[in-house]
């Protein structure tokens, strides 16, 4: 398929998998190799030609084409050696480079004395960061261990022997952020880093700080309305699915709603909140909350899932499980008429009605 295709079309489906967002690196590099045979990725004096010269050498480290991702590691160093900053652009990818090839101390060594050079290459701090995240290690021993152990724990793990930790790298991030508050993705990977380590308050900050940089991004709102589920936090969660749900309700007909994007996840998640913040309506007693000062209670109910659960009766909770289970049901028979088999539909409503 992809050598049927002219150079141009190759050029234009990689252009649109970088506008689109879509990691197909699988993909990328095929098309990559393709281009790369009929000597189509050689004048980076086109910008398209030299965004898709890096898109490939990317892509190229992921699916271990070292010696692709080497070749145009180093067409793009004479590319933007002479362009203020340019070698910004390139220095991250010599660094991925030596990551590909397991060698994270030399890795971990470039970072640090390229941010020497110059310590205004977001993306050498980006990759530091990431680098120390990627370890399975979340702290490293402490100092006062023998470096004899040391040294034979480090021969056979290399991220020890680099000293990569995860707590080092959300340190890094954490101060990356301190001067680059508006980077999404960095909120994200932030966030992410504090769950997998359970530190689910923290990841909930950070994904704070992402939904008002992305208030209108579905997804955004998922991840945060998933790890409020996660952390026990079943009101808040409730909020956020809900949220989703109404943001990607796609285009609805006489008979069905069709839910699109983030919707269905969505959909589901605010049903399993559904049954627990009916137990929290069930075991929550007035006489706990008016025991407390009144002073201390204004101050503190708006945080709490008793307060909201004031707001969401118990006859709000069942006419909005019906309406998801509604949903839900619409959406598996719009899927079944679609083609696809109805087995997936069948179990649904039997999930739906607690059978």
């Amino acid at each position: 398929m992809i050598e049927s295709k002219s150079a141009s079309q190759l050029l234009t489906e990689l252009r649109d998998l970088r506008s689109s967002q879509s990691r197909r690196p699988d993909l990328v590099t095929r098309i990559g190799l393709s281009l790369e045979h009929a000597h189509k990725l050689g004048n980076l004096h086109s910008r398209d030609v030299a965004e898709a010269v890096e898109q490939v050498a990317i892509a190229a480290l992921e699916t271990a084409h070292l010696d692709l991702a080497d070749r145009l590691i180093a067409r793009l160093s004479i590319h933007y050696r002479e362009q203020p900053h340019g070698l910004h652009r390139v220095n991250y990818l010599h660094g991925m480079a030596l990551e590909a090839r397991g060698l994270l101390t030399d890795a971990k060594e470039f970072y640090l004395q390229r941010l020497r050079d110059d310590e205004t290459d977001v993306a050498v701090r980006k990759r530091l960061a990431a680098l120390h995240l990627s370890s399975p290690l979340i702290e490293l021993p402490a100092s006062s261990s023998s470096n004899k152990n040391n040294n034979k724990a480090g021969e056979k793990n290399p991220y020890l022997s680099a000293s990569l930790s995860r707590t080092e790298g959300i340190s890094l991030l954490v101060s990356y952020l301190d001067t680059y508050y508006l980077d999404l993705s960095s909120w994200l990977s932030l966030s992410s880093a504090y769950a997998s380590l359970g530190q689910y308050p923290a990841a909930l900050t950070c994904l704070d700080h992402a939904v008002v940089l992305s208030p209108h991004d579905p997804f955004v709102h998922l991840k945060a309305a998933e790890t409020a589920y996660t952390a026990g936090e079943f009101p808040l969660a409730w909020k956020g699915f809900a949220r989703v749900v109404e943001m990607s309700l796609g285009p609805s007909s006489r008979d069905s709603v069709v839910l699109q994007g983030a919707a269905r996840r969505a959909a589901y998640g605010a049903k399993l909140c559904i049954p627990r913040l009916r137990a929290s309506a069930s075991t929550s007693t007035p006489s706990s909350s008016s025991t407390r000062p009144a002073a201390a209670a204004s101050a503190t109910d708006e945080k709490t899932p008793s307060s909201t659960m004031a707001v969401i009766t118990p006859d709000q909770l069942d006419k909005m499980d019906l309406l998801l289970t509604r949903l839900l049901l619409d959406d598996a028979s719009a899927a079944s008429r679609g083609g696809t088999t109805g087995a997936a539909a069948a179990e649904l409503r039997s999930w739906l009605s607690g059978n």
